[in-house]
């Protein structure tokens, strides 16, 4: 049985396969993105105030923790375990911590996506899409206000501003595409496999080790390479720090780094489809 409708310009066509559109204008499409992104705005506005209320210092946590991390492993690394080279810093450390964390809160957070945020948002009205903008938006406004933070401390820090800093800009971008195709099939194991949401989060918290952002990449024995040539933090967080602590930006990094991103924006594309295609298909195991 099939239902036909329309909504600000736009047909379509509800299946028991899912919706499928069959037309809409340029100008449409762009005016219901402008309404989405300010939705999501006061959405995520809404979200960071309920994180910080009851807290004394606010909205300085988020720039604070990662600091607080950098230096827990510049103590522990350093001081504990007298480790010695140019890639036992505190800015190492940190321009690593500030790429993984966006990562990581991604990547953990998502199996639990269609259960919380995801089942929410459509039963409110506001659909699937605008749940995944906000889930992403977010992580993506509280990156830069890190990389703010980070930059800020590299200045005080003797290093000076240099046009390779830029190709920070580039970095993030595919490792944001990376991070969000990867939330995308994991909110659907999510919700197939529940106990995958345990799992995740042991994995990448081993997979944070197995990166690059705690020791360089010429620290890594020549047995366990190509083990680490599977990992895509293995060139997203060196493409990092040979940018900003280096000043060098080598066309390795370019070419790794863009090829990771186009391969991501495929399998975000197919993983959205089958999200939004078969969305009544996993509703029933909410």
């Amino acid at each position: 049985m099939a239902g036909i409708g329309s909504n600000s310009g736009k047909s379509y066509v509800i299946t028991p396969k899912g919706e499928i559109s069959q037309g809409q204008s340029w100008a449409t499409f762009f005016t219901g993105l402008w309404h989405d992104l300010k939705r999501t705005w006061h959405l995520i506005r809404l979200d960071l105030k309920q994180q910080s209320f009851g807290l004394s210092l606010g909205h300085l946590w988020l720039l604070l923790e990662p600091a607080l991390q950098a230096g827990a492993y510049y103590f522990l690394l350093t001081v504990v375990f007298a480790m010695r080279g140019s890639d036992a810093t505190f800015a190492f450390f940190f321009v690593g911590i500030t790429l993984w964390r966006s990562h990581s809160t991604l990547a953990t957070s998502s199996p639990y996506f269609l259960s919380t945020k995801g089942h929410n948002y459509i039963e409110q009205g506001f659909g699937l899409k605008i749940a995944f903008l906000e889930f992403a938006a977010q992580e993506v406004l509280l990156f830069c206000v890190r990389m703010v933070v980070l930059i800020a401390f590299l200045i005080v820090a003797g290093y000076t501003p240099s046009i390779t800093w830029l190709f920070i800009l580039y970095v993030a971008v595919c490792m944001f595409a990376f991070s969000l195709a990867l939330s995308v099939w994991l909110a659907i194991l999510g919700v197939l496999v529940k106990d995958s949401a345990k799992l995740i989060s042991h994995f990448v918290w081993l997979w944070w080790y197995l990166s690059p952002g705690l020791y360089s990449i010429k620290r890594i024995p020549a047995w366990a390479e190509p083990i680490f040539a599977l990992n895509p933090f293995s060139y997203i967080i060196p493409a990092a720090h040979s940018a900003l602590l280096d000043y060098t930006v080598t066309m390795d990094h370019v070419v790794s780094n863009g090829i990771l991103c186009v391969v991501s924006l495929a399998f975000m594309w197919a993983g959205w489809r089958l999200l939004r295609r078969f969305g009544y298909i996993l509703a029933q195991y909410v």
